[in-house]
């Protein structure tokens, strides 16, 4: 009978052992929204400097999803990229002048540290295809009134097909590019160093003309973005390492920076000169200036 009980008391112990493991790894499985403050404190902490692992993580579908990772098929197909995915262009349906639909040089809006001061970074509207999902980039960072050049590697790592609706296999509701990226700033100005991280872009794929390409139809509603890098800034004379993280609209993993629900609203403790200029452009867009053209050169302090 003793020897019933320890097997019966061994078994229970098991059972409780594998009941545990499951329900830490669907803790941790969980997908939280990292762009919604009130959520993200719950599940992130703010003092972490890097979210590149987890970002990734959160683009990448899982089995409560139902998807199809396509990249494969894409380079079979010979298909091509739109420059748009890896550069700073941005689409514009009507300026002052009437005109609609057309690409303009522009600069993605950004954090950078403890204290998320604006960074802008452009990324030059040339992008160099040097092997199947790698793309080479050049372009500049800015913060305050510094400018610094940089080159850099975008590398795609999953195109992926995903469906809201599992009653609609026809009609997937929107494509996923997952990447990473390194961009390496000019040694020889001061300040500099080097951003890496985790990136991702929402496309669609033009079966017609065999290109992958941005998706412009998700612009204008709420919580919108797009294009997010999410990763670090490290310096190359002292090693210190900052959050970064930069893309279009709202930004993840910005915590109580953005308190906004609808649209991105700065808290106010984190209010300076740029980014009420932020506020500015945003509003009159009319106002932005094409800092990229200057001959500025500096460094991040």
């Amino acid at each position: 009978m003793k020897k019933w009980q320890k097997i019966i008391t061994k078994l229970a112990l098991m059972a409780f052992l594998m009941l545990s493991a499951f329900s830490v790894a669907t803790a941790q499985n969980k997908k939280y929204n990292p762009f919604y403050y009130p959520e993200l404190s719950k599940y992130a902490d703010p003092k972490q400097m890097d979210f590149s692992t987890e970002y990734k993580q959160w683009l990448t579908p899982d089995a409560s999803q139902t998807y199809k990772d396509i990249t494969n098929d894409i380079l079979r197909k010979g298909y091509d990229f739109e420059r748009t995915l890896f550069n700073s262009e941005q689409f514009i349906y009507e300026d002052m002048d009437g005109r609609v639909c057309y690409y303009k040089q522009s600069s993605f809006n950004g954090i950078l540290g403890d204290n998320y001061a604006r960074i802008e970074i452009y990324i030059n509207p040339q992008v160099e295809r040097t092997d199947t999902l790698t793309f080479k980039v050049t372009g500049k960072s800015k913060v305050k009134k510094n400018i610094c050049d940089f080159t850099g590697e975008i590398r795609v790592e999953h195109i992926y097909n995903i469906w809201e609706r599992a009653d609609d296999p026809d009609c997937p509701d929107y494509y996923l590019m997952v990447c990473n990226y390194i961009f390496k700033e000019d040694e020889t100005q001061y300040g500099t160093g080097f951003f890496n991280g985790t990136y991702g872009v929402y496309c669609h794929i033009d079966e017609d003309n065999k290109k992958v390409c941005l998706d412009i139809d998700l612009g204008g509603g709420d919580g919108y973005n797009q294009r997010n890098y999410v990763g670090t800034w490290q310096s190359y004379k002292t090693n210190a390492t900052k959050r970064c993280i930069w893309g279009e609209y709202r930004l993840p993993y910005t915590f109580d920076f953005d308190i906004g629900d609808g649209e991105m609203r700065i808290n106010p403790k984190y209010n300076s000169p740029e980014w009420e200029q932020w506020q500015s452009e945003f509003f009159n867009p009319e106002e932005k200036i094409s800092w990229w053209e200057d001959s500025l050169k500096g460094g991040k302090q």
